[in-house]
Formats: structure tokens, sequence, C-alpha cells
């Protein structure tokens, strides 16, 4: 699977503190050759200086451009006011939360065709979103992590840590 290069989205998302989510949207949209205007995509997606952007934000911007999405996530016993009303509106488009996927099923999604964006705890203990794009010899290829890659033991650490909920969104044409 080759996705557009986060590199080449527009100096705008670039720029914007918290870019992760937005250049994983970005690089999704563009994949899937959907229309949108990347000056908007930040509004799209919800997107605050405080919070950056949260999972279901990101899954109901990509509904809403078309595209055939799940998201999956732990039980989540701390969601905020900005983070709830994501949810409203993400349930006034039928998006409803799914149980936390493990990484086989992840992958198994992405060898059919989609693209799954996963929410994970980066070297830097931030959380962080990026496509994955494949598994290679044990190693994940996740476009927006440092290094672009990322051992899957390393990743299953990341993506379990306190803190850190299993999130993933599944987008597909």
């Amino acid at each position: 699977m080759q996705l557009p290069n986060w590199w080449d989205a527009p100096k705008s998302l670039l720029e914007i503190d918290g870019h992760c989510g937005l250049l994983a949207a970005w690089m999704v949209l563009r994949h899937f050759k959907k229309r949108f205007s990347a000056n908007n995509l930040a509004a799209a997606c919800s997107y605050t200086k405080r919070h950056g952007v949260f999972t279901v934000g990101l899954a109901a911007t990509l509904k809403l451009h078309g595209l055939r999405v799940s998201f999956h996530t732990d039980p989540d016993p701390q969601i905020g006011g900005f983070e709830r009303r994501c949810y409203a509106r993400a349930a006034r488009m039928g998006l409803h939360p799914l149980p936390a996927l493990e990484l086989t099923d992840v992958l198994k999604a992405q060898r059919a065709g989609a693209v799954p964006i996963i929410l994970f705890n980066s070297e830097s203990d931030v959380g962080h979103f990026s496509p994955l794009i494949g598994l290679h010899k044990g190693v994940l290829n996740l476009p927006l992590a440092d290094g672009e890659k990322m051992g899957m033991a390393q990743f299953l650490t990341g993506w379990s840590e306190p803190g850190i909920l299993r999130q993933c969104i599944i987008a597909a044409r």
C-alpha cells in the first residue's frame, strides 16, 4: 500500500501544533482520492490547540468525506466535555464506538485494502496518530512515527500504556 507522503501536505497543516492526526486524515483522504479542503481539515476534525484531535473526531471527518469507517476503542472512563461533543457528532452520523481490535485484526483489515489509523504512545511519551500501512519481518510501517517504522513489541507497549486507549480507525472506500 502506498500513501501520499506526509511532507507533501500543505504548509498550513504542517505548521499546526500537534498535527499528526490531521496529517493522518490528509494522507487517508488523498489515498482514497476524496475531495476536501486542506484549509478546513482542522475544523472538520474538531482540532483544538489544547487537545489536538480525538480519534472519534478523525473518524467522523473521514465518514463525512464518504469513506466507510469503523472506530474501535477500549472503554474510556474519562471522556471530557469537548470529546463528548465529538462523540455526539459521530453518533448523529451513525458512527458508534466498537470494541478495541487486536493488532492481528487491524493488520487483516489493512491487507484487505483498508487504511487503519492508530493512536499510540510515542517515544516522546505523547499520544500520536499514524496510518498503519504494513508489517514486514516484525516491523510495522507507520509513516508518522519516529523513523517511520516500529518493532511490533515496542508498538504493542505504546498501544497499551496507561492513559493510552487502544484506539484505531479502519477507513475504506
